[in-house]
């Protein structure tokens, strides 16, 4: 008998503690810097304990109805604070350079996760650390799964296509030609879409007409706010030299949305699909 009140008692014991857990992680105010981490906080279903986000963070759409706390390389420390937030799940290489001291000298848990290199690794890795945070490993592991699989069906897609398609990715603004290079999240998107990224320089390089008619890209990519920087999809041929070029003359402009842009995110098959689909296009 003495044995059996013992075992009842344990149980109740470990009941209680794992139901304090999962109290204490329902009960979270989350403030997020990074689009890429918010998406994933979302993705697995923990939205609903969001209260802050950054200036990047614009998917799912509720999330632009959250308060703001600045641009993450600008963040707004007393705004993170004046959430209250419970957790802070930043990327760590957020500016200024204190902001993740002065947030955890005020006592609030921090999750700090790398953004670089933009590989799929580190996104299976930030999910995993995140999804052990909030207590929802189970989610985190069904997320990582369908992303696997779907990029698997597109990797055996791509297999069929021996020779890559030359890309080109311009960033439109205020009439300057802004193009993606290397260490960026497009060109990352790029490569897992079986695309060839012309441009080989580091992070973001302006280029005149001359060097766009001279690379010739054969798919052009633009995101949304380059569009609307231009004034609509119909002055596209105001962009200098971007007539001259394969891209143009075969209609082959890619639009991406500008939430796919800011970091490696659990959309990342959804943006891979949209880019193989007109890399190679049936």
């Amino acid at each position: 008998m003495k044995k059996f009140v013992k075992k009842i008692s344990l149980f109740l014991l470990i009941f209680s503690i794992n139901s304090l857990i999962n109290l204490s992680s329902a009960n979270q105010r989350i403030v997020i810097a990074g689009g890429s981490l918010t998406e994933i906080v979302f993705a697995l279903g923990a939205g609903d304990e969001v209260v802050g986000v950054d200036k990047t963070s614009s998917y799912p759409e509720k999330v632009k109805q959250l308060p703001q706390i600045g641009y993450w390389k600008l963040l707004n420390i007393e705004g993170v604070l004046s959430l209250k937030p419970t957790l802070f799940i930043t990327l760590n290489d957020v500016e200024p350079d204190n902001v993740i001291e002065k947030v955890s000298e005020s006592k609030v848990d921090v999750l700090a996760l790398q953004r670089v290199p933009g590989t799929i690794e580190l996104l299976y890795e930030n999910i995993g650390k995140i999804a052990s945070k909030l207590n929802k490993q189970k989610e985190g592991e069904l997320l990582i799964n369908r992303i696997k699989t779907n990029l698997a069906d597109i990797q055996t897609k791509i297999a069929t296509h021996p020779q890559k398609t030359k890309v080109l990715s311009l960033m439109s603004m205020s009439g300057t030609n802004s193009v993606a290079g290397k260490n960026t999240t497009i060109d990352a998107l790029i490569a897992i879409a079986g695309g060839e990224n012309l441009a080989k320089h580091n992070s973001f390089k302006s280029y005149t007409a001359e060097s766009i008619i001279a690379i010739n890209p054969e798919v052009i990519i633009l995101n949304k706010y380059s569009i609307d920087q231009l004034g609509g999809l119909d002055k596209i041929a105001t962009i200098p030299g971007i007539t001259e070029t394969a891209a143009f003359k075969n209609n082959r402009i890619t639009i991406i949305d500008d939430s796919y842009l800011f970091g490696i995110g659990p959309r990342v098959d959804e943006a891979a699909k949209l880019l193989f689909q007109s890399f190679y296009p049936e």
